[in-house]
């Protein structure tokens, strides 16, 4: 849960900044500094991710939009309350989750509310099972928002980045085990034991790219 601990640790910071009434100059400047460093790391996460790529790790980039969003909160708690365009920015981000409340509270957008609080604040379960020095599988698991978990291959690439392919087996059973076997150095042997009703197993061969 990185992404829910990070932005409820800024929420209460901007809170208690609110409350306590701090004033710190230095503090804000550093953090606007921080906080448009994290809007480029933020702008290139979605742009790679858009394309299939990606930093290497599972929540790489959830941290980095995480942390954005969080600089955000704080900067809000810090920033003296008027009618500039600044602070209608942060206020944006402090009004989130009251927006989800908000959203909450009405039968007609509450499971669109539901929906995208999940998968804006749900890391979901990632399982990564390597199988060289270039090829991991994993398996991502969304709770409510998917019965299965979906299964991507993830190549490294360019030194600090990651390809993913999505979706490379076309199972849907929950997930009991799984095993990866490399075969002829271009392709995998992936063995899994789902069960649903009764344990299964299937084997499937993928080809390295």
């Amino acid at each position: 849960m990185i992404t829910v601990t990070i932005l409820s640790l800024s929420f209460l910071t901007a809170i208690s900044c609110r409350i306590k009434k701090v004033k710190s100059p230095d503090a804000v400047r550093l953090l606007w500094y921080v906080h448009l460093v994290l809007l480029f790391f933020s702008v290139l996460c979605v742009l790679m991710m858009l394309n299939g790529y990606g930093f290497k790790g599972a929540f790489t980039e959830r941290v980095f939009l995480s942390l954005y969003a969080g600089s955000g909160v704080i900067l809000y708690g810090l920033t003296t309350q008027d009618a500039s365009g600044k602070w209608l920015y942060l206020a944006c981000f402090f009004g989130f989750p009251f927006l989800l409340l908000f959203g909450l509270l009405l039968p007609p957008l509450r499971i669109l509310t539901i929906m995208a609080g999940v998968a804006l604040l749900f890391d979901g379960n990632v399982r990564r099972y390597p199988i060289d020095d270039d090829y991991t599988l994993e398996t991502r698991d969304m709770g409510i928002l998917s019965r299965y978990p979906t299964y991507n291959m993830v190549a490294d690439k360019y030194w600090f980045f990651e390809k993913t392919t999505p979706d490379v087996v076309s199972k849907n059973y929950s997930l009991q085990a799984l095993q990866t076997a490399q075969k002829d150095g271009d392709s995998v042997k992936i063995s899994i034991l789902a069960f649903d009703r009764s344990k299964m197993r299937f084997d499937t061969t993928i080809a390295l790219q």
